[in-house]
């Protein structure tokens, strides 16, 4: 066919009744069809490449931001109104003198459409998206001197175990409470509750704990009675102001400068954490001060000059009878996960 015959074919065609009048049909679906591809997109938005960047850096960015500024500040000063302002700062990026096993971070987000599932609830799997800038912010919240650029500290996630009670229905808003479960010679234990406080509970409650292992080693839905027991202590563990427990994740962290693994008890003493009564701000523990007014020698203290010390003073600020029992608890929970590699 030539090309002459071609246009004449398509010119036939076009004035066709019959497809112009197709073309009049489908012009407002086109339309339709963009409205609902953006609402797909602004509906999505939360999952989509480097959102989750822009929701975990950002946290980590500001505290330097806030630390570089501080440092020009300092320069500014002189003699005995910088080392004032220097102590001032620090006092003030550390919960000094709060105790750390009734410390609690809280934070408040939603079960949007992209992190819910077909079942018309928060779907398992965001669960452990939704933790990652949490703990962030749970970190820099807590433990702001272990991560300053003096030291430079940080938290490996060794392993975490979830266990889900009820479900969180879609466009629910959720709470998520951090909280120190204990600790041991290396690792510390760390847990976190998505609470909804009113409204009807749901009707179906999944009881068996789904344990899983985010790094470095995964872990396969093995159940063991310490995980379980664990578990169910927790989520029994009722909340103060009555809010409906959905789910629980405990977390196994360790905290490193470099490939130094530093113990638990000194990373809480530096920040200011004690569990004996009586301490603040404005009347710190002990073990804190010595820390502090180590200044910047106070890393290579951590990395390893605690060791030559006779005695280890900055334990005495953690002598209390619950904690070996909750230390009992979650290292059976650590050897479960640990068990759960041979299988």
């Amino acid at each position: 066919m030539s090309s002459a015959s071609r246009r004449a074919l398509v010119m036939s065609l076009l004035a066709d009744p019959r497809l112009s009048h197709a073309l009049d049909l489908v012009q407002p679906l086109a339309g339709y069809a963009k409205w609902v591809a953006a609402a797909l997109v602004l509906l999505n938005i939360g999952s989509f490449p480097l959102v989750w960047h822009y929701r975990v850096l950002p946290v980590f960015f500001a505290f330097r931001l806030r630390e570089t500024l501080h440092q020009w500040r300092l320069k500014l000063q002189s003699g005995k109104q910088r080392a004032l302002t220097a102590q001032n700062w620090l006092d003030n990026q550390t919960p000094v003198g709060a105790n750390p096993l009734t410390r609690s971070f809280s934070h408040f987000s939603r079960a949007t459409l992209d992190d819910s599932d077909f079942n018309m609830h928060l779907s398992n799997s965001s669960y452990a998206k939704s933790l990652d800038p949490i703990r962030f912010e749970w970190v820099i919240e807590n433990f702001a001197l272990f991560l300053r650029k003096d030291v430079c500290g940080t938290f490996p996630l060794g392993g975490t175990a979830f266990l889900f009670v009820r479900e969180i229905p879609i466009l629910s808003k959720y709470e998520v409470r951090v909280r120190i479960g204990g600790w041991g010679e290396k690792w510390l234990y760390t847990y976190a509750k998505f609470v909804t406080k009113g409204g009807r509970r749901s009707t179906r409650e999944h009881h068996a704990p789904i344990s899983t292992v985010s790094a470095p080693t995964p872990i396969p839905g093995t159940q063991t009675p310490d995980l379980n027991s664990l578990a169910s202590r927790l989520a029994n563990e009722g909340e103060p102001d009555g809010a409906t427990v959905h789910c629980i994740c405990v977390s196994i962290n360790c905290a490193k400068i470099g490939r130094v693994t530093v113990p638990p008890m000194l990373v809480l003493a530096q920040n200011g954490f004690t569990m004996r009564a009586g301490y603040s701000k404005e009347n710190p523990p002990p073990a804190y001060v010595r820390l502090r007014d180590m200044g910047k020698g106070v890393k290579k203290f951590m990395t390893g000059g605690w060791r030559e010390e006779p005695t280890r003073w900055w334990e005495d600020e953690f002598d209390a009878p619950e904690l070996a029992a909750r230390q009992e608890n979650f290292e059976g929970l650590r050897n479960a996960l640990e068990t759960c590699k041979t299988y």
